[in-house]
């Protein structure tokens, strides 16, 4: 009664048989390595490849995008503590001034390398402000010693680095806010 019939062959063998073809390179791809794109089915080759082409950063590109980035992300970081809640409305329009500077300066290339020195310049240059914040309250001394505890600053200089960064790396990537 718990005879299995003769051409019965387990799900994981049908699926290692089962061949789909790359739709670039005719290369025979299974259904687990092949990558759906617009066009079909395509193995990692031919999709890294098709990447490369949109990779047209030169070596000083990011060295050229993590300075811009560092010094508009910390020239506005001097505000961050001042402005407060408006840090919420100011901090996504620093990330977008960013970006256009450097898409400006580097005649409009792109390239994931460009993309993590925005990202990198953007953290670095709001954490000065940040860390002269921080040292005070962790030194002991200011607020702490007077019973008045205002962290309204500090987290208006935390949350305007969240959002700078990330807003300028969204921009980076291609996502519009």
């Amino acid at each position: 009664m718990n005879e299995t019939p003769l051409n019965f062959e387990p799900k994981n063998a049908l699926e290692e048989t089962a061949q789909l073809r790359c739709n670039r390179c005719n290369k025979p791809i299974t259904p687990a390595t092949a990558v759906l794109t617009e066009t079909g089915y395509r193995c990692h080759d031919c999709v890294r490849e098709q990447q490369r082409v949109f990779d047209t950063t030169k070596k000083s590109d990011p060295v050229l995008g993590f300075v811009i980035a560092a010094l508009i992300s910390f020239a506005g970081s001097w505000l961050a503590g001042l402005l407060g809640f408006f840090t919420i409305l100011v901090a996504p329009g620093i990330g977008t001034l960013i970006m256009n500077a450097v898409r400006m300066a580097v005649n409009r290339r792109r390239g994931k390398a460009l993309n993590t020195a925005i990202l990198i310049g953007a953290v670095l240059g709001a954490l000065p402000m940040l860390i002269a914040a921080i040292l005070p309250i962790l030194r002991g001394s200011g607020p702490l010693l007077t019973g008045g505890i205002n962290l309204l600053p500090l987290i208006w200089r935390v949350v305007y680095a969240v959002l700078v960064s990330s807003s300028a790396y969204a921009q980076a990537r291609g996502l519009k806010i």
